[in-house]
């Protein structure tokens, strides 16, 4: 006899139409044709950042302390070159200090297409990242319903389910139930394999509430600051059937985080139990698999290509891998030849992470104009739809 889920309560208290999860005015937005989606944002500020999470994203043994000063000086100085890493780093300094959520998502709204659709996505960095923040990840989630309520049209939340975290369950229900955010993120590199068992419980009943799943799919920097973990997860043993396996595990270098963590394939178990879980690869694997230098072993495209292929549920996203040149050209390239492709690929921009690569107003235009109005609609209103499970709202 099986074992009834633990977490199915929370579920009961949920529609299962993803259409009844969303607020009237979203849903009169998208009735009426003239919207795009972005499926891969976010606005949480300095309050809910630890301190070493910047000395993984901006240079080694750099402090916020540090961080600050630098932006003290930045904002004297008048001129950079366009394009120049100190410019770069300024914007992103800047987006991550801002006062408020509320600021950032204006800043996200105002340098955006009208009537764009933002997924919006909480991180519970403190799980993984050491240091200390000045608010914790509820009052981040909280302040981000806040935010939605503010802009009930344009503002679809989702929240990291970290199984690291000793409140899991109770950020779920405050997240699903209380907060009615509409998604989840899966970001294995803070220290937790996709097919965590308490993960595996979750996606039984996303599946069955087809609540869509947002996974951290590339070689970017960012990664949980603990050496030695306990790491639980299903795997496949010989006769293919899942067992459960603990191990501890000894990081020292970034690249052993990323390779362990990251890769398209620790997903493979996730989705043979459950084929038509909706799940977006974002970042289509990352700058290594589009910077156009030789490939030796490694290509998570491909990866994620395959399980497309396999699984009707399967997408991927633009998010931040849209500043390269070479991406905008091979995605371009490869959206006009394969049909399935066009038809699983999503806008995303990872904002504000994304001004580390620039202003992000000129990036999204680039790509926008190098992929044309075509290309555009179908990877920011066509395919976000279908994925997000709302195709309802546009055949009324």
């Amino acid at each position: 006899m099986k074992t009834k889920n633990p977490l199915l309560p929370i579920f009961e208290k949920l529609p299962k139409d993803p259409v009844d999860r969303i607020p009237e005015d979203m849903r009169l937005l998208i009735r009426s044709g003239n919207f795009r989606f972005d499926v891969h944002t976010h606005i949480f500020n300095r309050d809910y950042i630890p301190d070493k999470f910047f000395e993984i994203r901006i240079p080694y043994l750099v402090n916020s302390d540090f961080l600050q000063y630098v932006e003290d000086i930045f904002s004297q100085i008048e001129e950079f070159p366009e394009g120049s890493d100190l410019l770069n780093y300024a914007y992103f300094i800047d987006f991550a200090t801002k006062h408020s959520m509320e600021n950032i998502a204006q800043y996200l709204i105002n340098n955006s297409p009208k009537n764009t659709i933002f997924a919006v996505i909480a991180l519970d960095l403190l799980q993984g990242i050491d240091g200390e923040v000045k608010k914790d990840y509820m009052d981040q989630l909280e302040s981000l319903a806040r935010i939605r309520d503010k802009y009930p049209d344009i503002i679809l939340p989702f929240f990291e389910a970290n199984p690291n975290n000793p409140d899991f369950e109770l950020i779920l229900e405050k997240a699903l139930v209380d907060y009615n955010f509409f998604g989840i993120k899966i970001y294995p590199s803070m220290g937790y394999m996709p097919s965590h068992p308490k993960l595996m419980q979750l996606y039984q009943l996303c599946e069955q509430w087809n609540i869509p799943i947002i996974t951290h799919c590339s070689s970017n920097n960012m990664h949980t600051s603990k050496n030695l973990l306990r790491i639980e997860y299903f795997s496949f043993d010989e006769n293919g059937q899942l067992e459960l396996r603990s191990q501890k595990k000894m990081f020292l270098f970034r690249n052993q985080y990323i390779t362990f963590f990251n890769r398209p394939q620790n997903w493979e178990p996730v989705l043979k139990t459950y084929p038509n879980l909706r799940v977006d690869f974002s970042h289509l694997g990352g700058d290594d698999d589009w910077d156009g230098r030789p490939k030796t072993d490694r290509n998570w495209s491909f990866r994620i290509f395959d399980f497309m292929e396999r699984y009707e549920n399967v997408y991927s996203d633009t998010a931040y891998t849209f500043h390269l040149d070479t991406f905008i050209e091979l995605l371009s390239d490869a959206l006009y030849r394969n049909k399935l492709l066009t038809q699983r690929i999503m806008f995303g921009s990872d904002y504000y992470m994304i001004m580390a690569e620039g202003k992000y107003k000129n990036l999204r235009s680039k790509f926008a104009l190098s992929l044309g109005t075509d290309l555009m609609q179908q990877i920011s209103v066509v395919n976000p739809i279908k994925f997000l499970g709302m195709e309802k709202l546009i055949q009324e």
